[in-house]
């Protein structure tokens, strides 16, 4: 390993402390573009870059930077994950899915990783009116997210499934009135 990639590697760690421990924007984009000046195919430094954008709300540059991270390494999860995540907080739920589909879920060790994916893919059938669907998935997950996390995803799901029944029935049973 070469000084450059190394520099690269540790101005990443740090913009990742920063970004994800201590949500400081200002210090994880200061290093994280050192990093990026170190070597600009970083490409964890690429996909922390695109989740501060995500994070800022620069739907454009987030998209751009993980389009670019996934020419070079189009398998990855955690890339997307993100393309995943920016389409949905776009509204744009069938394309959000469709990367979704693309994840490889079986080479996912890591169980917080495991649990965001499965939350978001699940909120995005929500959102896409496919409740069997989204139920379905949930009863799979038993025995693959820790309790807690099932529990938390299960709880979830049935709060959102039953705030949605309800309105869908009220806006229903609802009296028009109308003054003249």
């Amino acid at each position: 390993m070469n000084i450059v990639y190394f520099n690269a590697e540790k101005f990443y760690r740090l913009a990742f402390d920063y970004f994800h421990y201590e949500n400081n924007l200002d210090l994880a984009q200061k290093y994280i573009n050192k990093a990026l000046k170190s070597n600009k195919n970083h490409i964890k430094s690429i996909l922390l870059k695109g989740e501060i954008c995500l994070v800022k709300n620069n739907l454009k540059e987030a998209f751009r930077l993980f389009f670019k991270a996934q020419k070079t390494e189009p398998n990855n999860n955690l890339c997307l994950f993100l393309i995943a995540q920016t389409y949905s907080k776009n509204d744009d739920y069938k394309f959000a899915m469709e990367y979704m589909n693309k994840i490889s879920f079986n080479n996912i060790d890591d169980t917080e990783f495991l649990y965001k994916c499965y939350s978001l893919q699940i909120d995005i059938l929500i959102k896409l009116n496919q409740y069997k669907k989204a139920e379905k998935l949930l009863k799979t997950l038993d025995n693959k997210l820790p309790y807690d996390d099932f529990y938390t995803l299960e709880k979830s799901f049935y709060k959102m499934v039953e705030n949605v029944n309800y309105f869908k029935k009220n806006i229903q049973n609802r009296i028009l009135h109308v003054n003249f």
